[in-house]
Parts: C-alpha cells; sequence; structure tokens
C-alpha cells in the first residue's frame, strides 16, 4: 500500500465522480511553479486585529485520540463535489494550505471548504467557504517532492472561537527535529478502517532527515523539502487515508501553534519502519507569502 494516503485519497475521489480535466481549468500559472528558494524573503504587513497559532484547549489518527471540540481552529475539511477526501489550514481570512495531490488534476471550482467543524457525521453547522483559485507546486508522483498548495477563498473567513488562522513559521532554517509536533485530522483510525467522524490528534517527534533515509524507506525518497514524522520503531501513532494535507504543528516561543508540515505520504498507516513523511512548510515560505498577499494575516 505504497504512498497509501495519496492513492486511497485517489480512489475515493474517482469512485464518485469522473475527473477528466482540461488544463486550462486547473489555474497554475509558470510562476507558480518556481521551486523553493526562489523567492525574496518578504514581510507581509499584517492587516487583521487577532492573533494566530491559538488552541482552543491546554495540551484518532492513528493512536491519537479525539480532540476538544475545535481545538485547532483552524483545521478545514477539504470537499470536492460531496466527497471529502482531504484537511487543509487556514493560514490568512482568504488562503489556506492543502497538499498538491489533493487538488492537482481536480476541478478547481468543485471544492469547497468548511471551518469549525468537530463532528463531519451528520455535519454540524459550519463556515464554508468555495474555491476560487489553486496555486500549486510543480507537484510530480514520481518523486512526491512538492506536495503543497494554496488554495484562494471565495471570500474572507470571519473569525470566531472555532475559527481562526494558524501561523507560518518565522525561521526558514528551523529543522525542528526532536521537537513534538501534533497532527490533527478525520483521517482513518488503522491501516483499513473508516475515516473517523470527529477530530483526532496525535502527538508525534519530528525526525532528523538522516534519520528519516536510514528507516526502511528508499532514501533517495526522502527530499530536503520533506519532513518526517513518528514512531518507526514502534509504529504506535501516525497520519492516515483522510488526513492528507492537514497540519502538523509545533508550539513556538509564544506558546501559540506554527504550521510547520502537511501531511504527504506514507507507506500503509503505523507501519513499523515507516514513519509518516510531511512536506516541510519551512521550505516554502517565500512561495506562501508571494502567493497570499490578497490575504490579511494576524498581527500577533
Amino acid at each position: 500500500m505504497l504512498w497509501c494516503y495519496i492513492l486511497c485519497f485517489l480512489c475515493a475521489l474517482t469512485s464518485s465522480s469522473p475527473l477528466s480535466l482540461d488544463k486550462d481549468d486547473f489555474r497554475i500559472s509558470e510562476e507558480t511553479l518556481r521551486g523553493p528558494g526562489r523567492y525574496a524573503k518578504k514581510e507581509l504587513l499584517p492587516c487583521e486585529d487577532c492573533g494566530c497559532g491559538e488552541r482552543n484547549e491546554e495540551g484518532r489518527v492513528v493512536g491519537g485520540g479525539e480532540s476538544d471540540v475545535n481545538a485547532f481552529p483552524w483545521l478545514g475539511r477539504l470537499i470536492y463535489e460531496k466527497s471529502f477526501g482531504c484537511a487543509s489550514s487556514l493560514i490568512n481570512d482568504k488562503f489556506v494550505i492543502t497538499a498538491a495531490h489533493c487538488v492537482k488534476g481536480f476541478m478547481w471550482f468543485l471544492y469547497r471548504v468548511k471551518f469549525g467543524e468537530h463532528n463531519r457525521c451528520p455535519s454540524t453547522v459550519a463556515e464554508t467557504r468555495r474555491v476560487v483559485k489553486i496555486i500549486a507546486q510543480s507537484f510530480s508522483l514520481d518523486d512526491l517532492s512538492n506536495d503543497i498548495a494554496l488554495l484562494k477563498l471565495n471570500k474572507p473567513v470571519e473569525y470566531n472561537h472555532a475559527v481562526r488562522p494558524v501561523c507560518l513559521p518565522k525561521n526558514d532554517d528551523s529543522a525542528y527535529t526532536g521537537r513534538t509536533a501534533i497532527v490533527a485530522g478525520w483521517g482513518a483510525m488503522n491501516e483499513t478502517g473508516k475515516w473517523s467522524c470527529t477530530v483526532l490528534e496525535a502527538e508525534l517527534p519530528v525526525l532528523s532527515n538522516e534519520a528519516c533515509r536510514s528507516t526502511n524507506y528508499n532514501a533517495s525518497k526522502i527530499k530536503d523539502v520533506m519532513m518526517c514524522a513518528g514512531f518507526p520503531e514502534t509504529a504506535h501513532k501516525d497520519a492516515c487515508t483522510g488526513d492528507s494535507g492537514g497540519p502538523l504543528i509545533a508550539e513556538n516561543e509564544e506558546h501559540m501553534y506554527d504550521l510547520i508540515g502537511v501531511v504527504s505520504w506514507g507507506y500503509g498507516c503505523a507501519r513499523k519502519g515507516y514513519p509518516g513523511v510531511y512536506t516541510r512548510v519551512t521550505k516554502y515560505l517565500g512561495w506562501i507569502k508571494d502567493n497570499t498577499q490578497e490575504g490579511c494575516y494576524c498581527k500577533y
């Protein structure tokens, strides 16, 4: 079940709708396909009197447990037509981040993002926005690099107790090795299980890329734009199918939470020797800021 998060997501969508797509439907320009590191560092002016990265709790993704209601107010459920397949993270009032494999090859105008949900079955009252633009990196299933995309929403999200943005890392040099991170989503609680109705969370240690290359993965698959988190020796916690595109977060110096990773791929779910692999957000900070200037970032 190689690259389980990706392949199971694709199967879930294709089973419910035909997905032929003309290249012009996927709104990507050549400028958006530049890789990380080509962008000058920019500081965006804050324009919203709000705070980012504040959880609604003090501190089942596989091996995890149910979170408090709206514990992660930046968490958005990505819906294609009527199918749920991925998660996303709100970074300002007009943009969310998800995985490129969640959107590449699909029609942008059929996506919606639901915010403020905890229990998705039945779906509770949630703030919903349509997607009007997708900005994706040059992602390919060949090597799984650049698995990150930005979705522009049709109108600004109104912040409240249940809906607030996550912070972006301030330091693009941070590797987070050895730090405890948290992954959250509605994904399956085991490799063959059903996706969860409620948001689940799990704490995972971040591995160095060198340590990840020493696991059972082919070392060449673990790129510098990726990061690994989990317990390769015991495999008792992991992200799984349905968590794709969701956030991997870590507490910062202000005791708020930064988005450090995007759930990307893995060999099965919670298999020994195969930790979860995430897109390393710090490698894309310039690209993110260049492409989200229409949105308002929180002041603090």
